[in-house]
């Protein structure tokens, strides 16, 4: 059986005791540690998604950007090609401008060469009819 006496108040001292000197060295610094961590971690994760934030708006702002591009790159390809088409058209109309200028000079030179040589023609023949004619019939004609 247990018998109350002074030992127990000494036991009770004593834990208490203990219990305030373990208090004061060992658990309340350890508290303050895993406060401070506690601490830390949330400040870190406050700064992990701040920066996580500003990391995906730098990325949209990026793709924003490159689209941009992109779409401002296939206009400036739309009118080159249009800018291309048209010169080339203008070209091509200016060289057949040209070619007809040409071929007209070069028909009338034509067709007045085959005149001249018409009419040299025209003027040989006779002669040559008369020749041949004059072959033919074995005299002169008149």
């Amino acid at each position: 059986m247990i018998d109350i006496d002074w030992t127990l108040y000494a036991q009770l001292i004593n834990f208490l005791l203990l219990v305030f000197l373990l208090n004061m060295v060992l658990f309340r610094p350890i508290r303050n540690a895993l406060k401070e961590r506690q601490a830390k971690m949330l400040a870190q994760e406050v700064d992990i998604n701040l920066l996580t934030d500003q990391g995906q708006s730098l990325e949209d702002e990026i793709k924003e950007k490159l689209a941009a591009a992109r779409r401002d790159g296939a206009g400036a390809r739309e009118t080159l090609k249009q800018e291309g088409a048209q010169a080339e058209a203008s070209l091509l109309e200016e060289v057949k401008r040209q070619v007809e200028v040409e071929w007209a000079t070069v028909e009338k030179k034509i067709k007045a060469d085959m005149a001249k040589a018409r009419a040299s023609l025209q003027t040989q023949a006779q002669s040559f009819a008369n020749l041949l004619a004059t072959k033919i019939l074995g005299r002169e004609l008149s």
